[in-house]
């Protein structure tokens, strides 16, 4: 072989060489792998997590308090009253339910994205908590911030569901004349009291229509004072008879993290009694509120599909080439909330864990493309390709 003809093979070869060199360094300057499959982390390389979705049951419970009257039993034959209360209890109802959802980092779903070199070719930006926001995101184009996921619209209440001796209605508040505590039976108190209400509606008709008598009668707001102290005291005097109830609302939380993607998902969220209010699980008292979670498992042919490919490469002994960003394709789920068999509240919801996990072509982090992501989700928003402008001559 003449000197000519050996250079040029000699170029040949080199060349060769360098543009496989180049493909090789290019397809392996980077990679995405999970956690759980890496045996470190190298100098380059960064972390970034998938979510799990948390649902947020927000209960409201009403606690009623009804104490008794002392004269609840003459309520009706001396002044008409036909639902006086007759009883000291306490009942409890469930007055709202509603449901947030908030992702979690999801433990089993932490990737790595090795890059082979310092040269950074991934714009990464990632939220506090290490979930994926964007890739390559220009710096001036401002992303959606999204609402913070720990503000829901009920506020957790710490206080016990046990009443203070404060908040327990009384008659402390009636005044009782002393001709009235004079008598000597409770039927003739009773009587006493009810002949006071009576009085008091004819001087309360007299002062606003007028006693035909008195000249000068008050006017404006003199008669709208005096009329209102009459009102006041006729209300103590027949809280007597009726009897007291007292309101309060409790507001409480509770959060259910679904770990599979079956059809029908369910447990017992806390007991619940409409004497005693929310009780513990040992407690059988209350009656078990149960959530039910029914996935409508519409990406189930994507997750057939991908099993197909995983056993085809398997079968084929073909290696598991580089992977791009690991992404999710969210499930969609009804969400109940149940007391024996009977719905209280639903909410379509997605769900982030209950999803088919992705990994997308490793070409898109070459630096020329923006990918944007729903970050509660991890689930893609947006790919769109970088435009790149021509730099302006000197």
């Amino acid at each position: 072989m003449n000197n000519m003809n050996y250079n040029k093979y000699f170029i040949f070869l080199v060349t060769i060489s360098i543009i496989f060199y180049s493909c090789k360094t290019q397809d392996e300057s980077l990679n995405v792998i999970n956690i759980k499959q890496s045996q470190g982390v190298r100098d380059y390389s960064n972390l970034y997590t998938l979510p799990k979705t948390v649902i947020r049951v927000n209960v409201r419970f009403t606690q009623t308090v009804y104490k008794r009257g002392p004269f609840s039993k003459y309520a009706k034959s001396l002044l008409g009253i036909e639902n006086a209360i007759t009883d000291d209890e306490i009942l409890w109802d469930i007055a709202k339910v509603d449901f947030n959802t908030y992702p979690v980092p999801d433990t089993n779903h932490i990737y790595i994205i090795e890059q082979a070199n310092k040269q950074n070719v991934v714009g990464l930006s990632l939220t506090q908590q290490g979930f994926i926001k964007s890739v390559n995101a220009d710096k001036n184009k401002l992303l959606p911030t999204n609402k913070n996921p720990y503000e829901f619209s009920l506020d957790y209440n710490k206080k016990g569901t046990i009443l203070d001796k404060a908040d327990i209605p009384n008659y402390n508040d009636v005044p009782v004349l002393k001709d009235v505590q004079a008598r000597s039976t409770v039927f003739e108190k009773a009587k006493a009291i009810a002949e006071k209400i009576y009085t008091l509606r004819d001087d309360r008709a007299a002062i606003i229509v007028g006693d035909g008598y008195t000249e000068a009668m008050p006017d404006g707001l003199a008669l709208k004072e005096i009329v209102r102290n009459l009102n006041s005291l006729e209300q103590k005097y027949l809280s007597l008879f009726t009897g007291k109830k007292l309101r309060r609302e409790f507001n409480y939380s509770y959060d259910f993290i679904p770990a599979s993607n079956k059809k029908i998902t369910q447990a017992i969220l806390f007991r619940f009694s409409t004497t005693e209010g929310v009780v513990p699980f040992n407690n059988v008292n209350g009656l078990p509120v149960i959530i039910k979670l029914n996935s409508y498992q519409n990406i189930s042919p994507i997750i057939e599909f991908n099993k197909k490919q995983e056993h085809l490469k398997r079968v084929a002994d073909i290696d598991k080439e580089e992977q791009g960003l690991y992404y999710r394709i969210p499930e969609m789920g009804l969400v109940e909330l149940l007391i024996n068999e009977e719905v209280v509240a639903e909410k379509k919801i997605i769900l982030a864990q209950f999803g088919e996990v992705h990994s997308l072509n490793p070409k898109y982090m070459d630096g020329n493309y923006i990918i944007e992501f729903y970050t509660e989700l991890g689930s893609i928003k947006q790919i769109s390709k970088i435009n790149k402008q021509a730099q302006p001559k000197n």
